[in-house]
């Protein structure tokens, strides 16, 4: 097996088949844990622990176009970055390695598509929007699609959602109340029997 294929099946692992796999893993506390030290990250306007300045660049980038900031806020405003360099340094710190490969891979079809650009940030947004068209069934398009919308609608205490930005765009006025018991038909059963069993 060649490098090339072997770096893309870890990234794969590790973000394209994310919410089935590593985020499972690690479990929801590590991704809380992750949301949290994010937003303290991008309230306190701190400099990237496990990213460099050129690679946030590019995120900032690809994010702002997969949820772009139009009449209402995007990734950009949320600090979806920030949740990108502490899950980097977390509970996706294995795939670290193949992520950047994989940004690079990206990255190398742009001079060729876009005479004078050299990397995603440097082209337009119509250019930029027809470049992800291109690459959109690949696993780094999937796994950095799925690290953006985690990075806009993560609870706003927890970061990750920056003044309920990614509440606000769904038309929630506040957190989500799916935790909330009754929590739906596949536990109502559940809910009834302790309901009984406590002489509710």
């Amino acid at each position: 097996m060649s490098n090339e294929a072997l770096t893309r099946r870890l990234f794969l692992q590790g973000t394209g088949t994310l919410a089935g796999s590593t985020l499972m893993r690690a479990g929801i506390p590590a991704f809380i844990a992750v949301s949290q030290a994010a937003c303290s990250a991008k309230e306190e306007a701190t400099a990237f622990e496990n990213i460099t300045n050129a690679e946030a660049r590019e995120i900032i980038a690809i994010a702002a176009r997969i949820l772009p900031t139009t009449d209402t806020p995007g990734a950009t405003e949320a600090g979806a970055v920030y949740f990108f360099d502490k899950a980097l340094g977390s509970f996706l710190a294995d795939t670290a390695g193949p992520a950047r490969d994989m940004l690079a891979a990206f990255q190398s079809g742009i001079a060729g598509q876009f005479p004078g650009a050299e990397v995603f940030s440097d082209l337009g947004e119509a250019d930029q929007d027809k470049y992800l068209k291109s690459v959109e069934e690949t696993p780094f398009f999937q796994g950095f699609r799925f690290l953006t919308i985690a990075g806009v609608f993560g609870m706003a205490m927890h970061g990750g959602n920056r003044d309920d930005i990614g509440w606000k765009l769904v038309g929630m006025d506040g957190p989500p109340h799916a935790w909330v018991a009754p929590y739906g038909y596949y536990d109502a059963e559940y809910a009834a029997a302790q309901e009984q069993q406590n002489g509710e």
